[in-house]
């Protein structure tokens, strides 16, 4: 019997956590029934060295471009088709909202199923709102859609999308790969000096939608009452790392806050992080906590998207309303007052993630809905 083939289409520079489901995916699937490609768009322009170009060939996945004069030039289209037809390609599989849209486009010429994965949106401005809106219509025509929380599935049905073509999969993770080594001096080396008291990360794409302004905010709201300040570690790169850092300054935190830029090993981060904070004003299904909780780290998070269905509150971790930095600040000084009760329900997180959200069932499930799909158009 013939593989599989299932052609991935990007339209992104950075690996987030959408990448890394894909790139795990690709190292996890049967590969004597699937074979895996990635297609990524770039302008005429644009230089194809990118973290997740060089991620996925570091895993050996195979990486194809589709240029267009510019981010919409219409014969990206023909790019996509040209490119199934060469790999013989059994399925396109999208990922956000232009990849969506070229897929579906692609498909009108050159029938072939295809599926998307809604990993949730960025509505930060008009225009993307308005991508957002297209986005949620476009799930309507695929074959099948994969959402990675419950909202987004309930988002998608509400927006016309057949309920048989809706697939619930949550995001996982590889939970061998997060493991303790008992090593320290990895964050002292990122920020270039010791950091003293509690460590409390943030871990992700600086970018407003991430909530850290508010994160900033209950800092300098915290009562320390002559307790050891803690440091805060804001891990990652992005649009908002400019304001942010403008901000930390206007507060006097600059002696407390750190921003190392993007690391490519959360776990070594996690290793000596005392609590993870998620402050993010939208979620899909955030594998920022899954990775924290498997490695026994407290998370405290705010109540939206997928994130209740990882962090239950008061069980797994601690839930805050969105937008709110004195709840924010609540939580934070409760967790400095008394660590102990947070660490018993990061131990119960690690036992969870590890029963629901394990990549090898993930993978085994999303085979069968690549079988599926290909059988039945077929």
């Amino acid at each position: 019997m013939q593989p599989i083939n299932v052609l991935h289409l990007r339209d992104t520079h950075e690996i987030g956590g959408p990448g890394k489901t894909i790139l795990e995916t690709f190292r996890a699937i049967d590969a004597d029934r699937f074979r895996l490609h990635l297609g990524i768009f770039l302008t005429r322009d644009e230089s194809g060295d990118s973290p997740f170009v060089r991620a996925a060939r570091d895993y050996g996945m195979p990486v194809h471009f589709i240029r267009g004069y510019n981010q919409y030039d219409p014969r990206m289209i023909g790019g996509v088709v040209d490119l199934a037809k060469s790999l013989q390609a059994d399925v396109l599989h999208a990922h956000e909202v232009k990849s969506d849209v070229v897929t579906l486009l692609a498909a009108a010429r050159h029938r072939i199923p295809t599926m998307t994965t809604m990993h949730g949106w960025i509505a930060n401005s008009r225009k993307q709102r308005m991508l957002v809106s297209l986005d949620k219509r476009a799930a309507r025509w695929f074959d099948c859609v994969i959402a990675v929380s419950a909202p987004i599935r309930d988002e998608i049905l509400a927006a016309g999308a057949r309920p048989e073509r809706v697939r619930l999969l949550h995001n996982a993770i590889v939970v061998e790969r997060y493991r303790r080594t008992g090593e320290r001096g990895f964050l002292q080396q990122l920020v270039g000096k010791p950091l003293s008291g509690p460590v409390i990360a943030s871990i992700g794409r600086l970018s407003p939608e991430k909530g850290h302004l508010d994160l900033l905010e209950a800092v300098a709201m915290l009562s320390l009452n002559g307790g050891p300040k803690p440091s805060i570690v804001l891990a990652g790169d992005g649009p908002d790392r400019e304001r942010l850092e403008a901000r930390t300054k206007a507060l006097g935190l600059e002696s407390l806050v750190h921003f190392p830029g993007y690391v490519a090993r959360p776990d070594r981060v996690l290793e000596e992080t005392d609590l993870m904070v998620l402050p993010s004003h939208t979620e899909g299904l955030p594998n920022a906590a899954l990775e924290a909780l498997v490695m026994e780290v407290p998370v405290l998070a705010t109540r939206v998207g997928g994130t209740p269905e990882v962090v239950e509150d008061g069980v797994t971790g601690r839930l805050v309303p969105p937008s709110s930095p004195r709840a924010l600040a609540d939580a934070l000084q409760d967790f400095l007052g008394d660590p102990a009760p947070w660490k018993r329900m990061a131990a119960r997180g690690r036992e969870m993630v590890e029963t629901d959200f394990n990549f090898t069932t993930r993978t085994r499930k999303l085979e069968a809905i690549y079988a599926e799909l290909t059988e039945r158009t077929r």
